[in-house]
């Protein structure tokens, strides 16, 4: 087991810590959506809460999130928690929103946002969802890096650093094996280069590809789904906004269960596939963290907004196989 990984993981147990009641959890924003560095997350929360002996009382994602549903289960001592990754700002307004939403509607309650990357690219935006978080005494925030620690304590006074929760899942997915770790030297034809084509895409990933072959293995996240991932997400998206129509509580528990097995099957897929290559070069903080995760040799290179090399920089580089994409 790698000491720098084994560590990250225990550093998530602070999170556990401020929970008010173990028995009385319920988290928002779970990504009912086919990004799968958020699902690797999301199953690495999943397995936090398992680990940890933590019962969620409701499970909603922003498709089902519904203010009078929560009123009516909360309890003095229920805390709220949202979902982690790099949506914390004016990029994702949906999911700020909810967020907001919660701060607003819930002073008295708890509220915990996992480990988020912040990033508003419009000061005007920042400065009036700082001013929404500030009204609420009991908000803790916590950062996956230096810089969204510094935009966060604009929000509230209990902003505190911590690894992503996918490190949760350390130790628990197929790894490459250490002499591969340690023998195998990088060339075109055994590397993936796993490189952004989404909104966060810059000049980086065309900078990477105008260097390589017609025949090097380029991909995204989007390249690893099949036709059922996409027809049971568009289900399950469907059903959330019906159920919420409809106020039928029991079928948006039904479509957590079955999204989370679809979670599940991805990223098992997504596993078997990074380790058919000995090399992985990527612009995507999760194709880092994954390959941090199955201790396979990598290099990392940044995204639009300096996400990737501040995670990098951090908490991962002191990990022998991971370096920067140079």
């Amino acid at each position: 087991m790698n000491q720098v990984l084994v560590s990250l993981k225990k550093q998530l147990q602070q999170i556990a810590e401020i929970i008010v009641d173990r028995n009385d959890v319920m988290y928002f924003d779970y990504p009912l959506h086919l990004n799968v560095g958020d699902l690797l997350i999301y199953v690495g929360t999943e397995t936090f809460w398992k680990d940890y002996g933590i019962n969620i009382r409701l499970r909603r994602c922003w498709q089902n999130f519904d203010v009078k549903e929560i009123t009516k289960y909360i309890t003095p001592n229920t805390t709220l928690v949202c979902h982690g990754g790099g949506n914390f700002g004016d990029i994702y307004e949906e999911e700020q929103r909810l967020r907001e939403t919660l701060i607003k509607s819930f002073p008295n309650n708890r509220i915990i946002v996992l480990p988020q990357t912040a990033y508003f690219s419009d000061e005007k935006a920042l400065e009036k969802s700082a001013s929404i978080f500030l009204q609420h005494n009991d908000c803790h925030l916590f950062a996956r890096d230096l810089n969204s620690l510094t935009i966060m304590q604009a929000f509230s006074n209990k902003v505190t650093l911590s690894p992503d929760m996918a490190h949760q899942l350390y130790g628990m997915l197929h790894r490459q094996s250490k002499s591969a770790v340690e023998n195998k030297q990088m060339s075109e034809k055994n590397t993936l280069y796993f490189l952004r084509k989404d909104i966060e895409a810059s000049h980086i990933e065309k900078n990477i590809q105008v260097k390589l072959s017609a025949n090097a293995h380029i991909k995204d996240w989007e390249d690893l789904l099949i036709v059922a991932d996409d027809k049971v997400a568009r289900l399950c998206s469907k059903l959330s906004k019906i159920a919420n129509i409809l106020h039928l509580s029991f079928l948006k528990n039904w479509v957590s269960k079955i999204w989370y097995h679809r979670a599940l099957s991805i990223i098992k897929r997504v596993n078997i596939e990074f380790l058919r290559y000995d090399f992985v070069v990527t612009s995507r903080l999760h194709g880092h963290i994954f390959s941090c995760l199955l201790e396979l040799p990598h290099a990392v290179c940044d995204n639009s907004y300096g996400k990737n090399l501040a995670y990098y920089e951090q908490w991962t580089k002191e990990i022998t196989f991971a370096k920067k994409y140079e």
